[in-house]
């Protein structure tokens, strides 16, 4: 009978443990997947970097800086590998399959590119959330359709302002808007500063070594023109 009433415990105690397991194991699986299908928020940040003179609306366009035509500078930009997705995405909606060849069809780019946030550094410095889209019409849709992932670069330094009000109206050193080229099919990569000769050099473009980091750390992308935007700076 002893040992009737010892098995029957150790029963009742096995069956507790089992049910407490099962429910612990249910409670963490649930968490795992809130944890992972939970938007990141970003917008909790310092611009630890921001001076009037680099980052500010108050100060006048520093060309010197920005269109040094006697050295070839450096720009990183910072795209989260989710954010990147969704561009690549984004071309793939408009121009089809990357790399699959020229398409008949005209492309539908009324809507354009889409913006997604990212991190310029340039110089030491950090420029925050900054809207980066890929740029061009027909140059664009030739690239992607030709497998040449060198694509050409808008960024627009106060594009997130409302959303990040840590950074509204944001700029690079005065400016609100560059272009960054591909020189695509043009092997000389001077196509652009020659093209300064038609605005009677009222448009400044400068060489610039372009990487590219969406989540596999810094890719060096190729040397790109970057060049003014015809805005209210011109």
């Amino acid at each position: 009978m002893k040992k009737l009433k010892r098995s029957i415990h150790f029963l009742l105690v096995s069956l507790t443990c089992s049910s407490f397991l099962l429910t612990f194991q249910a409670c963490s699986t649930d968490d795992d997947i809130e944890a992972t299908t939970e938007e990141f928020d970003d917008s909790n940040f310092e611009t630890i970097d921001w001076t009037t003179t680099t980052h500010s609306s108050e100060v006048d366009p520093n060309m010197d800086e920005v269109f040094d035509n006697n050295t070839v500078k450096k720009l990183e930009i910072v795209i989260t590998e989710s954010r990147w997705q969704s561009m690549l995405d984004n071309m793939t909606e408009t121009y089809g399959a990357f790399g699959v060849g020229v398409n008949s069809e005209s492309a539908d780019t009324e809507e354009g590119s889409i913006f997604v946030p990212s991190e310029v550094f340039y110089n030491g410095l950090e420029w925050y959330r900054v809207g980066v889209s890929f740029n061009g019409n027909s140059s664009l849709q030739s690239s992607w359709q030709n497998g040449i992932l060198k694509l050409s670069f808008k960024l627009d330094f106060d594009f997130f302002g409302e959303e990040y009000p840590q950074i509204d109206k944001q700029r690079f050193y005065g400016f609100k808007n560059l272009n960054l080229k591909n020189n695509f099919d043009n092997k000389s990569i001077l196509q652009e500063n020659g093209n300064t000769d038609t605005y009677s050099n009222s448009v400044h473009v400068a060489f610039y070594k372009v990487y590219i980091d969406h989540g596999d750390g810094a890719e060096y992308f190729g040397l790109y023109t970057l060049v003014q935007e015809l805005d209210e700076n011109v």
